[in-house]
């Protein structure tokens, strides 16, 4: 079945295209910065948090780091991660706002996540480009970027198994926009992406350890720093592999229902 899958969606690679830039225009038609603000929102985001963390409350990554450190930690981590909270925080409402498409008995449902992904990858791609400029300006540079691909690939299949099972789940439970909205929202600060273990000390860490979303930032900031933790990629690519064969299966199990629902 998941060779079927995967056939599928090489097979409607230019829709799955053409339905992105239409989602990318249409999601920023009628506004005065149109898809800049794709570009610019990431930015603001990040800007806040260094703001808020490095002059508000005076939070150093070490003693000898400054707010252009934290800066940069907090870009790496933002890259995926807002890559992740975009796609899974609109996964829930895809098949019910393409009802008039997925009525349509040729439509592969099973695109729509992936559409989803490559408009919400925008701003990751964005804070990615100014991420690297700052990064090897500051002398910090490391050959392991190269590796980005591999943690891409692990990135995909989660949110795609993920984004299928909430696409699915949203046609019967309607509020399950909110409710993963919410989540996201206070994960962040529950994961590595604004804070370090020497910011919060073993015990706090070791909770955040605990949130499984922790593992795919910490696993991209191996490939930016040049670092390596073992368990975290481990727990990355075994995660990723479950959750994209359990929502291929559940995609296909359930899409002879949809129907019925929308």
């Amino acid at each position: 079945m998941v060779l079927k899958t995967i056939s599928v969606i090489l097979r409607n690679r230019e829709l799955i295209w053409e339905m992105s830039l239409k989602e990318l225009k249409g999601g920023s038609k009628g506004t005065v910065l149109g898809v800049l603000w794709l570009a610019a929102s990431p930015l603001i985001q990040v800007t806040a948090y260094v703001v808020i963390v490095s002059f508000i409350f005076k939070a150093k990554l070490s003693v000898d780091s400054g707010p252009f450190d934290y800066a940069l930690y907090v870009l790496s981590g933002m890259i995926p991660w807002q890559v992740l909270a975009r796609s899974i925080n609109e996964a829930p409402t895809l098949i019910r706002s393409n009802t008039e498409l997925v009525k349509q008995v040729i439509y592969p449902i099973e695109t729509l996540p992936i559409s989803n992904l490559l408009v919400g990858s925008f701003g990751g791609l964005v804070n990615f480009v100014v991420f690297l400029f700052l990064f090897f300006i500051s002398g910090n540079g490391s050959w392991s970027v190269f590796l980005l691909p591999i943690p891409l690939l692990f990135l995909f299949l989660f949110i795609l198994g993920l984004s299928w099972i909430f696409s699915i789940s949203g046609v019967i439970l309607k509020d399950l926009k909110e409710i993963v909205t919410i989540i996201m929202g206070l994960l962040v600060y529950f994961s590595p992406v604004i804070v370090s273990d020497s910011m919060v000390g073993e015990t706090i860490w070791s909770w955040i350890l605990l949130n499984p979303l922790s593992h795919i930032i910490i696993s991209f900031r191996d490939i930016f720093w040049g670092t390596f933790h073992f368990w975290s990629w481990v727990i990355f690519l075994g995660m990723s592999i479950v959750i994209f064969l359990s929502g291929e299966l559940f995609i296909t199990k359930a899409k002879r229902l949809i129907n019925e629902y929308i």
